[in-house]
């Protein structure tokens, strides 16, 4: 399974990312830490998720997880909670790593920094996956509240080409390798795309 999904990813989703995407805001305007700005958060993610990923389809849980149980910033103080969510699937697992820059000021060079993570995967239906509380549980995690996310989470269906995103409260990013996939979302929930990016969308999407 997780060698299927890695070299569909390496050949059509290079760093699980793409030209060809949607950036949608959640959050905003709603002031952080209050239930008004979780409600729409959970509601927008919600809605995003249900209209491309139906239940009968087949998607990839794909989790990056870097095995910190505490960050400086937000604390991640429920680190198990994602895997309890889906402890009655199969979870693959593998050790990657990715290579970051850092200035060494002694030295006066730049050195490679090698960071290790685990990969998790799991394989199923949509209507099996308790998206709901993981899409929430990603939304509580830089709110502060539990339990909580920390995990990166990536829903990829190979069949529709489309890897869903949910990066924290603030936003959400779908990726497709046409823009033909993404159009209606574009078209529907355009009040709901990140103004910043804006530009960039109506670049891609407003002359197909």
């Amino acid at each position: 399974m997780k060698d299927r999904i890695f070299k569909y990813i390496q050949r059509n989703f290079p760093n699980l990312t793409s030209d060809v995407h949607l950036r949608f805001e959640l959050g905003e305007p709603l002031e952080n830490g209050t239930d008004e700005r979780i409600n729409q958060v959970v509601t927008r993610v919600t809605t995003l998720f249900e209209e491309v990923f139906h239940p009968e389809d087949y998607i990839y849980v794909y989790i990056k997880d870097w095995g910190i149980n505490e960050d400086i910033m937000f604390g991640n103080t429920t680190p198990e909670y994602v895997y309890e969510l889906l402890k009655d699937h199969n979870i693959e697992v593998e050790n990657l790593f990715e290579f970051d820059e850092d200035y060494d000021e002694i030295a006066g060079q730049t050195i490679e920094i090698k960071q290790e993570y685990n990969v998790k995967i799991v394989y199923s239906q949509v209507k099996s996956i308790t998206y709901k509380a993981i899409l929430e549980g990603i939304g509580n995690y830089e709110q502060g509240r539990e339990p909580s996310i920390g995990q990166s989470v990536y829903f990829i269906s190979t069949e529709k080409d489309l890897i869903f995103h949910m990066y924290d409260d603030r936003g959400c990013i779908i990726h497709s390798n046409e823009v033909t996939k993404l159009i209606h979302m574009y078209r529907k929930y355009n009040k709901w795309l990140v103004d910043y990016w804006r530009d960039y969308f109506n670049g891609i999407f407003k002359m197909s």
